[in-house]
């Protein structure tokens, strides 16, 4: 028996198909050249498309940049962002002690580091030059200070804030720890393995943050 034809994509299954291989090639395109130096028509010839096609779908240079920091984020999140996930939550209101938070929320969140810093660090340079690029990396960067606040409060909350350590300090400590800088020199200028840098990181708050048992 002769096979039929297969299914046409609609319209709309091409569409995301086009805006999947946008995506994929501004990613390449950002991270070998920087965000000045890639160009949507470089992004457009890589993505196989005309470029009037990915603005049409992105607009802007800054919007790409933008969509592609969110798309990596939810990849990496599996829609939920990790502060939201159970395993989280659960811990934040059962544990009773630091350890086990820091521990629950590394788990959660290093995977997402892991994915978007690169991304953010370019976002960060470009924006030092174009104010459109530096609102992209602020927008992010507030969501990031609202959510990983809450590793602090929950510590907080169990007694096991190192003794003279305030809350807004030690919520400092842990956005400058597990910052797409410090993952950068980590993985890039030192040429850690991300197991490597998760572990540190584990090390590193609960002796920054933890009261001595």
């Amino acid at each position: 028996m002769a096979l039929g034809k297969p299914r046409q994509k609609t319209r709309r299954e091409q569409a995301a198909a086009s805006r999947r291989k946008v995506l994929r090639a501004a990613r390449d395109a950002f991270l070998e050249s920087g965000y000045h130096a890639a160009t949507m028509a470089q992004v457009a010839e890589r993505a196989g498309l005309a470029v009037q096609t990915v603005s049409y779908y992105f607009g802007t240079k800054p919007k790409l940049m933008s969509e592609l920091i969110t798309a990596t984020m939810r990849r990496a999140m599996g829609e939920v962002a990790p502060v939201d996930r159970e395993s989280w939550t659960r811990s934040e209101t059962t544990a009773t002690d630091g350890g086990t938070l820091v521990d629950a929320f590394l788990t959660e969140v290093h995977p997402v580091l892991m994915s978007v810093s690169p991304l953010m660090d370019v976002a960060r340079i470009g924006g030092l030059t174009d104010p459109e690029v530096r609102d992209v990396y602020v927008f992010h960067e507030n969501w990031r200070k609202r959510d990983f606040a809450k590793l602090v409060d929950a510590i907080n909350r169990v007694g096991s804030l190192r003794e003279g350590l305030d809350v807004r300090t030690a919520r400092d400590v842990v956005l400058t720890m597990l910052s797409p800088d410090m993952y950068r020199v980590l993985s890039v200028d030192r040429a850690w393995d991300s197991e490597q840098i998760e572990l540190w990181m584990r090390h590193s708050l609960k002796q920054l943050l933890l009261r001595k048992p």
